[in-house]
């Protein structure tokens, strides 16, 4: 049996339909280990709206790592997370006039937690109740 087989969880079920193992992914494509190309229909679950490594993005994830650009801050402040806000904030929440938060959360139960009373929570008002600023979150 395979290494997948043996190691991986029994939770797994896109493996099982397809007795294959990718070696590259270029735009919609994916190819296996003999070279035979597929079309790939899941752009990620959401995280490959621009197909597998797309020229643009890809020169720029090279710049950063090789400038030893932070890759794991978890909430810290970092240059990328400025840039990133910065430039967010001004083309989008600016001109609509939005006052949104944005959380960078971590991954599931990886992610360290702070318990504190609600009273003092940032975004709530002192009864509990959300403030008006408003909160946009995303996990990818």
């Amino acid at each position: 049996m395979s290494v997948f087989g043996t190691m991986e969880s029994e939770v797994r079920s896109y493996s099982r339909a397809w007795p294959t193992v990718f070696t590259t992914g270029h735009g919609a494509l994916l190819r296996d280990e003999s070279g035979r190309a597929y079309l790939g229909f899941f752009a990620g679950a959401g995280a490959l709206n621009y197909g597998h490594n797309p020229p643009e993005l890809k020169a720029a994830l090279l710049e950063y790592l090789s400038g030893d650009g932070v890759t794991h801050g978890l909430d810290m402040n970092t240059t990328a997370k400025r840039a990133f806000l910065e430039r967010f904030r001004d083309p989008v929440l600016v001109p609509r006039g939005l006052d949104y938060r944005v959380q960078f959360p971590g991954p599931g139960r990886a992610a360290p937690t702070r318990s504190r009373p609600r009273s003092s929570s940032p975004g709530r008002s002192p009864g509990g109740t959300p403030s008006p600023t408003s909160t946009a979150a995303s996990t990818g």
